[in-house]
């Protein structure tokens, strides 16, 4: 069987002030074609079908009208919630859009369930396992603490409350990931799985539009979760890629339009043949659609110059001025040549480089180093003899009245 897999979409985004909108109905266009021409029997959604969790009316009626078409000629759809949508709201009528031919999870509520799905050439399981957050997990979701977890506690094991008040601080996306694929497990019963997830597998390359599941890299989990299922979808990660695994196959299809200036790699969705034993062959077919986008850098007059960079006048364009002398309204000089300019830096070259850029965190850096910092940035070198007196005596009189 052929099966079709995307995620991503994060419909009702924009990139920087302009709106994908048009953009995004004419990858929805393109997809049901081709999903058509190439005989695709299941289409799969791995997560963020929208872009935040109350999506705009276009939003919905683009996804309704786009999901209508494929059902219309009897191409089945597998759709779960990510970490941008509400599953409260995108999934409330999940058994009713059973029986129509989308099957559409999110949250915890049928966690577990194993569906099975008649293809033309045989049976297949489907495990659908949308973005579970931990905190949110039902109180008696997932295994029970070991006798050892309740030894480790000591006195605090002394009453229920407690035990689960410690349970719920043990959980992660990983543990309640865990307990949800141990559910399903036990429940295949044919030769081939499909498990469909919106997760951050350890080992995925990010991109820098994705928002964390959770902070200090608590939100990864292990590949080794999704060992023996034949294909495993993911969503989450912009970037097409595979992450290894001993057993099965374990993709991300990626975006299929970009939602950020690190996402300059091709866009793709990707095709999947899962034969009747489990095996299975992996296409990434390019999308046509959508604007790529382009970083691009130099003083204003090579930036103005139509030739310079002719492949970026359609595109989404971050510019990187480097005039040595002040420059303003650059972003409205440049918008006749690229229409899409969404982000413009002014860095002026030094010694034909590039000023440093700004520091992570810029509480961080000590107050004269700041100063100096910006100094050179504006005049071209660092200050010094009486220069560096005076900004010494006022940044150290700054930080005496801050203090007091």
């Amino acid at each position: 069987m052929r099966i079709a897999h995307t995620s991503d979409w994060h419909l009702g985004r924009s990139f920087g002030e302009v709106s994908l909108r048009d953009d995004q109905a004419r990858f929805c266009d393109w997809f049901v074609d081709f999903v058509r021409e190439e005989a695709c029997e299941l289409v799969v959604i791995a997560g963020d079908i929208y872009d935040r969790a109350i999506a705009p009316t276009e939003s919905i009626d683009l996804f309704r009208d786009t999901v209508r078409r494929l059902l219309a000629t009897d191409i089945k759809v597998v759709a779960i919630t990510g970490n941008h949508d509400a599953a409260d709201r995108v999934a409330a009528y999940s058994e009713l859009l059973d029986l129509s031919g989308l099957l559409l999870r999110g949250g915890y509520d049928r966690i577990g369930e194993v569906i099975p799905f008649s293809a033309s050439d045989g049976p297949l399981d489907l495990v659908l396992l949308p973005f579970l957050h931990p905190q949110v997990a039902p109180d008696d979701f997932g295994a029970d603490p070991t006798p050892e977890d309740d030894a480790e506690q000591g006195d605090a094991a002394d009453s229920d409350v407690d035990a689960l008040l410690r349970r719920r601080s043990r959980r992660t996306h990983e543990s309640v990931l865990a307990d949800a694929v141990a559910l399903a497990r036990p429940r295949l019963t044919s030769g081939r799985s499909l498990a469909v997830a919106h997760a951050f597998v350890a080992g995925g390359q990010e991109s820098e539009s994705e928002r964390r599941l959770e902070v200090g890299g608590t939100g990864q989990v292990g590949v080794e979760l999704f060992s023996g299922f034949s294909y495993t979808a993911l969503g989450h990660l912009h970037r097409p890629q595979d992450v290894p695994v001993d057993v099965g196959r374990v993709r991300y299809s990626g975006t299929p339009l970009p939602y950020s200036f690190s996402e300059d790699h091709p866009k793709s969705i990707t095709v999947i043949d899962l034969a009747a034993d489990g095996t299975c062959a992996v296409e990434e077919v390019s999308v046509p659609v959508g604007r790529a986008v382009h970083r691009i850098s130099g003083t204003m007059e090579e930036l103005l110059d139509p030739s310079r960079f002719p492949s970026a006048h359609e595109g989404f364009v971050q510019a990187t001025v480097t005039d040595r002398e002040t420059v303003t309204d650059a972003k409205a000089r440049l918008l006749p040549v690229y229409p899409y300019v969404v982000e413009v830096r002014l860095a002026a070259l030094v010694d034909g480089q590039e000023a440093a850029a700004a520091p992570q965190n810029i509480r961080e850096v000590p107050p004269l180093e700041a100063v100096s910092s910006f100094w050179e940035s504006a005049e071209g070198t660092l200050p010094t003899g009486p220069v560096l007196e005076l900004l010494t005596d006022v940044v150290e009189a700054s930080v005496r009245a801050v203090e007091q």
